[in-house]
């Protein structure tokens, strides 16, 4: 088929809505995917099926009115009774031909062209499906007829049952067996993120025992349309089951009809050769990368189209790069790959993969639990078994097991599980009975609380011992520090010790000297000397205001008041109010007054004592002044006029 014929053929697919899909080019923007839930032996002439069609639902005792929401206006009875809504009760709308089947007003779900109501088979006593859906056209009664005796001939454990089916009043209606957990697809999204490996395997066991069953047929049955949404799962007992039979048709020579779910048809679905019951196991492959990834297949695709040239090149869905388990990505792979390469079913249930370990079981043994009898059960196979003898005493597992893997009684791959059971069957041989365990329990016990004794006096030792060693390390701080503080407090005296002398020194050194020097000197009176040297260590007290000291430190530095004015503004402006505020600066705080060196040295010299100026300290002889002056630490000045006469 040329290129420009196949995208003629399948824009023609668009109005034919007898098949599962209809495609567009990529620059056809209306692409529909119509969905029919069985084959198209229900309408006799799809081609020329109207866009819409008046419809009147088969009821014996509920009128209908038309749901505006379904695209093909499918009547749904006022009496409904949505499932979610508990408390409203069921009764019965509508009954079978056949009265055995009776339809409920619980309405179960409700796709484009399919509704399914919850029954009762009235003969079984049990719930079922009632499927309703819309038929154009009257069909041939003996398509019709050979098409349900294939539904009615498929039983198997993992394909959902078909009861029975009738035709009448443009609709066909055909009964299920019921699942309750919804499609697989559904299930898949309640486990998220993701399925673990152990629920994979038991779903792709039981989809590919229902899909062998079917190809086991003669001639096959090709289902055509396997994906997850098709796949029913029964959440209380972990049952999956095939559902959707209506597209199933018998393999008689190669099947042409275009019919499926673009992301899960095969790529010889697309072309004119034919095809076989291998489309199902490419259709299963994508249902594993589904369960592997939780993605849907070609998800990247915006359209049919898109999907069918991807699947055409041979290009793999984008996310099955996303599948981490190695033996899972082998298996999916094989189904993607060509028809001729691609396993069956059977082969598929047989592979490592997805083969079923063994069971050891315990079959008898003597009272001294000496001679045993065990059995190898393979699940799946037939019910195949193994039963052999096993003396506790000269017999191993691994002796045993490798022995019957020589002889091929077992296959070697299940050689290190079927040794790990029969060691654990041992294992629970030489289990004391319940009297010992018990008293195995207590003796457990009390050595536990013995060793927690000896464990809690052990501790309590180490914690006084180290309570010891606290207290004597705190006893050496605290002698250290007393020790630090005498020898700072020794430190500072002899600094200011050093500082006095240095500063009578100078003062007496220099022709500016002030007459309290002098008279220090040559006092010759002994209390005389005293009561000079108490004057000059006098200090201010905290409450002096700062104006007062500040006008007596600019007095003693031979300064006018304009100077003593502005020192003492700049001070103010620091909130330095008193000499108690300017004692609490710290020497960092007095480099941010804003005033000359000169002026700071002589505000902290006045801080230590009274002005050592010859202008304002008196002799010994003269009377106390009654203003406090600058300290001895004052540097010294040089007035123009000495003002001793020595």
């Amino acid at each position: 088929m040329s290129s420009d014929n196949t995208i003629a053929s399948h824009q023609s697919m668009q109005d034919n809505k007898n098949l599962r899909v209809s495609f567009t080019t990529d620059n056809e923007p209306d692409y529909t995917n119509y969905y029919a839930p069985l084959s198209q032996n229900y309408i006799s002439n799809p081609t020329d099926m109207p866009s819409s069609v008046d419809y009147t639902s088969f009821q014996r005792t509920v009128s209908t009115i038309p749901n505006l929401d379904s695209p093909y206006g499918i009547p749904i009875s006022n009496d409904i009774n949505d499932q979610s809504r508990s408390h409203d009760s069921e009764k019965v709308v509508e009954v079978s031909p056949n009265e055995r089947y009776v339809r409920l007003n619980t309405l179960l779900g409700k796709g484009a062209y399919k509704v399914v109501y919850k029954a009762i088979d009235r003969e079984e006593g049990y719930e079922v499906a009632w499927n309703t859906m819309q038929a154009m056209q009257s069909p041939n009664n003996k398509d019709l007829e050979h098409e349900i005796q294939i539904l009615k001939s498929v039983r198997h454990p993992n394909i959902i049952a078909f009861h029975d089916a009738w035709y009448g009043d443009n609709e066909f209606v055909f009964i299920t067996e019921l699942m309750t957990s919804g499609t697989l697809r559904e299930y898949i999204r309640k486990l998220a993120p993701l399925p673990n490996l152990k629920i994979i395997k038991r779903w792709s066991r039981q989809i590919l025992k229902g899909l062998a069953y079917l190809h086991g047929h003669n001639p096959p049955i090709i289902h055509r349309d396997i994906k997850c949404d098709n796949i029913f799962i029964n959440g209380a007992h972990g049952e999956v089951k095939i559902g959707d039979m209506g597209t199933a048709e018998m393999k008689l020579g190669k099947k042409y009809t275009l019919i499926g779910t673009p992301e899960f048809m095969a790529p010889e679905m697309y072309e004119e050769q034919g095809y076989n019951e291998k489309v199902d196991i490419y259709a299963f492959g994508m249902c594993l990368l589904e369960m592997a990834t939780g993605e849907y297949p070609y998800g990247e695709c915006k359209n049919a189209a898109q999907i069918y040239k991807k699947v055409s090149s041979g290009i793999k869905p984008a996310c099955l790069s996303r599948v981490q388990n190695p033996e899972v990505l082998r298996v999916i792979e094989n189904c993607l790959s060509n028809e001729h390469e691609r396993m069956s079913a059977q082969e598929i249930l047989e592979h490592s993969f997805l083969a079923v370990e063994p069971d050891v079981v315990l079959l008898a043994a003597d009272p001294d639990n000496i001679h045993l009898t065990l059995q190898v059960v393979f699940k799946g196979m037939d019910k195949l078994s193994v039963k052999f003898d096993f003396n506790v005493e000269t017999d191993t597992a691994e002796e045993v097991v490798r022995e019957m893997i020589e002889e091929q009684v077992l296959p070697e791959r299940y050689q290190h599980h079927i040794t790990k059971e029969i060691n654990r069957i041992l294992r629970d041989i030489e289990k004391p009975t319940e009297s010992e365990q018990a008293e195995q329990v207590r003796r457990s016990v009390w050595r536990r609380e013995s060793d927690i004794r000896n464990e809690l006096d052990r501790t309590k030792e180490e914690l006084n011992h180290a309570t010891d060693r606290v207290l004597e390390v705190e006893q050496k701080c605290n002698d250290f520090e007393s020790r630090a503080q005498a020898a700072e407090s020794r430190y500072k005296n002899a600094l200011r010790s050093l500082k006095e002398l240095e500063e009578l020194k100078y003062a007496s050194s220099t022709e500016d000297t002030s007459m309290a020097n002098l008279s220090l000197n040559n006092a010759t009176d002994e209390r005389e000397r005293e009561k000079l040297v108490n004057h000059i260590l006098d200090e201010y007290s905290d409450d002096t205001d700062i104006s007062v000291f500040v006008a007596d430190c600019a007095q003693a530095s031979h300064r006018g008041a304009d100077k003593a004015h502005e020192w003492a503004r700049k001070l103010q402006n620091q909130d330095i109010m008193t000499v108690g505020d300017l004692r609490d600066l710290h020497d960092e705080d007095w480099a941010g007054i804003g005033l000359t060196v000169f002026a700071l040295r002589a505000l902290k010299n006045m801080l230590k004592g009274k002005n050592l100026a010859a202008n304002s300290v008196l002799t010994p002889s003269s009377p106390p002044p009654t203003t406090p002056l600058s300290s001895s630490s004052l540097p010294p000045t040089y007035p123009s006029q000495p003002t001793s006469t020595m």
